[in-house]
């Protein structure tokens, strides 16, 4: 129990790590003159650092001791936060954001291989849907208390609440999380990675996975600047916008094993796919009729909230099992193939962004549509057996 709690924590922070952060974008370009694409960079370098550091983290806890690559990155991580609350300067806040990425890429790779270990496969896809809906529910908040920290506190409060809960989740996994030996043949060179890369079906579940995720993660990315500056939501009122599908997303999640029991993996997953074709085709339309109305953005993105839920769930443990004593290099290469093509898409979208919601809507679109192609094609070749 006292595992599963520490777990539970160390994914609240990977939840929070951003979505608190984000309410201070328009403060950040005013203090430091700021252009939107260089305000995204400090997203996108955290992305692009969790991304490449996932890589070794994998292999790290593959084989070394998980528990002690697990404490390093914590500590690490806190090293990073200490140098965003006291950075004179946009060059050190970027450079203490590129530690924030090396050191939560470990807490955050290694925890879930170390939690579904203790699971069948049967339960998995539940326990997964209670961590990420705890996960999501911080981060659903995350929006809310970072508005109000960065009113009264500025935009270093923020970062000041990271370190304190990096702290705390250093001190809860040096206590709770058990060692693991690891296994010595595992090579540490990135051609470790070349059996998974060269799995037509590894390949399939991650970018099926990645498409989808980072189509909420696009939008979580950009939605500051475009609710607060492009359709003139107040920062007060922001995180209650975007805490809000988070909370749907949380919600449906924390509940799932209750759903997948009431109603079975197989209706629920595919009642997420309809849910997020729906979605691809409500956003296109509202990019081809130009609506820029915060309550009816907000709705479409609910429906996606509910529906994502069950295909990312059911699709994760089994993206770990597909190649035997791989977990970790399987959770870690799957992580940054989702941060870099997010990573990407957020440089993209904020490059050609200029106060209207046309690109985010676009771009969202087709990922979805592109990730749904290829459940399309686990579904024909029989890669997923639902229950």
């Amino acid at each position: 129990m006292l595992k599963f709690a520490t777990i539970v924590l160390i994914q609240i922070l990977c939840g929070m790590e951003m979505d608190l952060f984000i309410p201070s974008f328009p403060e950040l370009q005013r203090v430091f003159d700021l252009s939107p694409v260089l305000v995204q960079m400090t997203i996108s370098v955290n992305f692009a650092t969790f991304c490449l550091c996932s890589l070794f983290a994998g292999a790290l806890g593959d084989r070394y001791n998980r528990r002690h690559i697990l404490l390093m990155g914590l500590s690490l991580f806190v090293l990073g936060s200490l140098l965003c609350v006291v950075t004179p300067n946009y060059f050190l806040l970027i450079l203490g954001r590129v530690l924030q990425g090396m050191g939560i890429s470990a807490p955050a790779i290694l925890s879930f291989p170390a939690l579904l270990e203790d699971y069948s496969a049967e339960r998995q896809p539940g326990r997964m849907g209670m961590v990420n809906g705890i996960k999501t529910l911080a981060a659903a908040v995350a929006p809310v208390i970072g508005s109000f920290v960065n009113l009264y506190f500025s935009w270093r409060g923020n970062f000041m609440v990271l370190l304190g809960l990096g702290l705390l989740c250093l001190t809860a996994a040096a206590i709770a999380i058990p060692n693991k030996v690891g296994n010595a043949s595992v090579s540490l060179s990135l051609k470790t990675y070349f059996p998974l890369l060269t799995s037509p079906k590894f390949l399939t579940f991650s970018f099926g996975l990645s498409l989808m995720t980072a189509s909420y993660w696009l939008f979580v990315g950009m939605a500051p600047i475009f609710y607060m500056e492009g359709m003139g939501v107040p920062l007060k009122h922001f995180g209650y916008y975007q805490g809000l599908i988070s909370l749907t997303f949380a919600m449906v999640c924390i509940f799932s094993p209750q759903i997948l029991k009431l109603f079975g993996q197989k209706h629920c997953f595919y009642f997420g796919l309809w849910a997020c074709l729906l979605t691809a085709v409500l956003l296109l339309g509202l990019v081809i009729l130009q609506i820029h109305q915060p309550i009816i953005i907000t709705a479409v993105l609910l429906i996606f909230s509910v529906g994502a839920v069950f295909p990312i769930n059911i699709l994760y443990p089994a993206l770990l099992e597909i190649l035997p004593h791989t977990k970790g290099r399987s959770a870690g290469l799957g992580q940054s193939t989702l941060l870099l093509l997010t990573a990407l898409m957020l440089e993209l979208v904020s490059y050609y962004y200029h106060g209207k919601f046309m690109p985010i809507g676009f771009v969202m679109s087709i990922l979805l549509v592109a990730s749904l192609k290829l459940i399309q094609v686990i579904l024909r070749k029989e890669w997923l057996i639902l229950n």
